[in-house]
């Protein structure tokens, strides 16, 4: 069941071990590059928010394609952030500081060159010394499609992303993918739609039972 999502709450997802110094960055603070995965497609991760829901969730290659390809037309930009603070910016694709490659089917991949000030040498820092290795981004899913799977020998629900907008990458410094920064409405609606088809089934399910019963009776 496939859904387009309007108006959703941003949604954040990390992934550890994925940002790391980049070739040619230097000493001198105009070639300082970090860059990673933000996240890799079609690598399903279990999720659980905070009210103890379960899911299987996975991004489909390209799903931020059209997001990264149209953010300057439409007059918006995709921020590459300091653990998720906005009053510390790394990076944009505004100015191309921060880019990404559309053309890699492994995942969504990014390079930020590092701005020369305090909390651009405070990231160089830390990813150079491992002490930062993961990253972070936020987004929110314009198209989602659900179904249910077999995981660890248990029946569960997977959300499939196909379409989504992106925000803002972020290297951070405790990357646990399953983060209570969740808001995923889409959970609710596929919950309650799976629950109707349920009741029509079971309603449909006892009308031919009763049919049955009075083909019986008249014959």
């Amino acid at each position: 069941m496939s859904q387009e999502k309007k108006n959703d709450a941003l949604e954040r997802r990390n992934f550890p071990n994925t940002i790391e110094i980049r070739e040619g960055s230097a000493d001198n603070n105009e070639s300082r590059k970090i860059g990673g995965y933000a996240l890799k497609y079609n690598a399903p991760t279990l999720i659980r928010d905070r009210w103890g829901d379960e899911w299987l969730e996975e991004f489909a290659v390209g799903a931020f394609d059209e997001s990264i390809a149209n953010c300057k037309s439409a007059g918006s930009e995709i921020k590459c952030l300091w653990n998720h603070d906005m009053a510390k910016p790394l990076g944009s694709t505004k100015n191309d500081s921060l880019r990404f490659n559309s053309n890699n089917t492994e995942g969504l991949e990014y390079e930020d060159d590092l701005p020369n000030n305090t909390w651009g040498t405070d990231a160089y820092e830390s990813v150079s010394r491992g002490d930062v290795d993961g990253s972070s981004f936020g987004f929110r899913a314009k198209e989602d499609k659900w179904s249910k799977v077999e995981y660890e020998g248990k029946s569960i629900y997977k959300r499939s992303i196909i379409k989504a907008d992106l925000y803002e990458v972020s290297p951070c410094t405790f990357p646990a993918y399953g983060s209570s920064d969740i808001s995923c409405r889409s959970y609710k609606d596929y919950i309650e739609s799976t629950k109707d088809e349920l009741r029509i089934q079971k309603i449909k399910e006892e009308s031919r039972l009763i049919d049955i019963q009075l083909e019986n009776r008249s014959a």
